[in-house]
């Protein structure tokens, strides 16, 4: 409840206006070089923009979130209630530092802190951490290469294989290198990566060389209707890798390609990939396809926007040959499914119809409703970690229920995010074969402040 004070109290200091840059997902892609010249200079955009020298400029930002979560039957079990649920609160804090025109630091720190939850994990609970630090080189004056070495958050495509992982509580970043080209109509990165492992610790987090991730990701601006192309190839080594059919040494390559368009009424996305290599003595054979389309009707009131994502996502079919054909999601984000159940997409055929209404300039409600079933009855669901579920999985159902969500999103100005909502997860056929088979009911609010 005090961060939540904070929050809207900072709100009040905060101004706002069409001049300010929108935030990014990723903060350090944010500019406010535009602030130099600006003939408005409050305390905010001295905050985003303080020049140092001719050459030497540094800018500070954050990102508050305090969230209250209420869930009954957390995986399913009846005996995992909690009667007054628990909150969730993350501080992050940067500070964007261009030395020169070619030389940039950026460094950002998190906190992330748990309250009332029976059970601790480090990707909820982790006090104080270096969340980022990294160094972008521009090795030629007006080339638009950057070479980038230290702690960084990454983010791909759809974020169904790589992802911030914002859900949760705790960010994800990593340890490596990048290389950067940024045109105008062409974007690629080429990188090789560490993973950094949470720990519930101050400044105890560390890359792991057991946990790695390397490629090359390409995207193409085909058109001004904003129509995108993506192309990417992720290789991937996790030493400690456990599926169903069991544990190994994992190496795994994936090659995708992506589709998108996100302007005008109708947006649409389609991204399929294809996963090879090995695991111990077994090989990799996984595949998926995805779909996610959208058409707005601008001229109804509520501007209703009709949703439909489906996904067919490989399973292993047979634990015992030396094939392993379930998708691995590596990198991808803790909710991708909503908070209630918390599935990787592995293993999965799914339809997700859902419906947004804005219900005024600063007031949208968001309702969806997810229905999942098991690729092959053979392999069972994992968690957002690539770990199995359930240990014992001895079941011919595939049907593995329907979760409908719905919340609402009041955002007073820029820099301020209220949120309510809730899910409830049916539990189908399999989840009562394998487990109590209990529904789950959750609800949650957060407030968010950025800065």
């Amino acid at each position: 409840m005090r961060i939540l004070l904070i929050v809207l109290l900072c709100s009040s200091f905060l101004v706002t206006g069409q001049q300010i840059p929108k935030f990014q997902q990723m903060r350090y892609n944010e500019v406010y070089t535009s602030f130099e010249k600006d003939s408005i200079r409050n305390w905010y955009h001295r905050l985003k923009y303080i020049r140092i020298n001719s050459s030497t400029n540094v800018s500070f930002g954050g990102d508050i979130r305090t969230q209250y979560l209420l869930m009954n039957n957390e995986g399913w079990d009846p005996a995992s209630k909690d009667g007054d649920g628990y909150m969730l609160t993350r501080w992050l804090l940067h500070a964007d530092l261009h030395l020169s025109k070619r030389i940039r630091i950026f460094a950002e720190m998190q906190s992330a802190l748990t309250s009332s939850r029976n059970i601790s994990i480090p990707v909820e609970d982790n006090p104080l951490e270096a969340h980022q630090l990294f160094i972008d080189y521009k090795p030629f004056k007006r080339s638009l290469l950057t070479l980038r070495a230290g702690r960084q958050e990454v983010s791909y495509g759809s974020q169904r294989l790589i992802s911030v992982r914002d859900a949760p509580n705790s960010r994800r970043s990593f340890d490596g290198v990048k290389a950067i080209y940024n045109g105008d109509h062409i974007k690629t990165d080429m990188f090789y990566l560490h993973a950094v492992i949470d720990k519930g610790g101050v400044f105890d987090d560390f890359s792991s060389s057991d946990l790695r991730l390397w490629g090359t990701f390409l995207d193409i601006n085909a058109s001004k209707k904003n129509l995108h192309f993506n192309f990417y190839y992720l290789g991937f080594y996790n030493k400690n890798a456990l599926f169903y059919d069991g544990s190994g040494i994992e190496k795994r390559n994936t090659i995708a390609s992506r589709v998108y368009r996100n302007s005008g009424r109708w947006w649409y996305d389609l991204e399929g990939g294809y996963q090879f290599g090995s695991i111990g003595e077994r090989n990799i054979s996984a595949w998926s396809i995805a779909l996610a389309t959208s058409y707005q009707f601008s001229f109804i009131k509520y501007t209703p926007v009709i949703e439909l994502k489906a996904d067919l996502i490989s399973g292993d079919i047979d634990d015992t040959d030396i094939r392993q054909q379930s998708l691995n999601t590596m990198f991808g984000p803790g909710a991708y499914f909503g908070m209630a159940a918390p599935i990787a997409p592995s293993n999965l055929m799914d339809i997700h119809p859902g419906v947004k209404l804005k219900l005024s300039d600063k007031v949208l409600f968001n309702c969806d409703y997810a229905f999942l079933w098991r690729y092959s009855i053979e392999d069972g669901i994992y968690r957002p970690n690539m770990r199995p579920f359930f240990e014992d999985n001895e079941t011919s159902s595939r049907y593995i229920g329907s979760q409908v969500s719905g919340v609402f999103i009041f955002k007073p100005n820029r820099h301020i995010s209220l949120l309510g909502g809730g899910s409830w997860f049916n539990s189908g056929a399999y989840l009562k074969s394998v487990t109590a088979g209990s529904n789950i009911l959750f609800g949650f609010a957060s407030a968010q402040l950025k800065f």
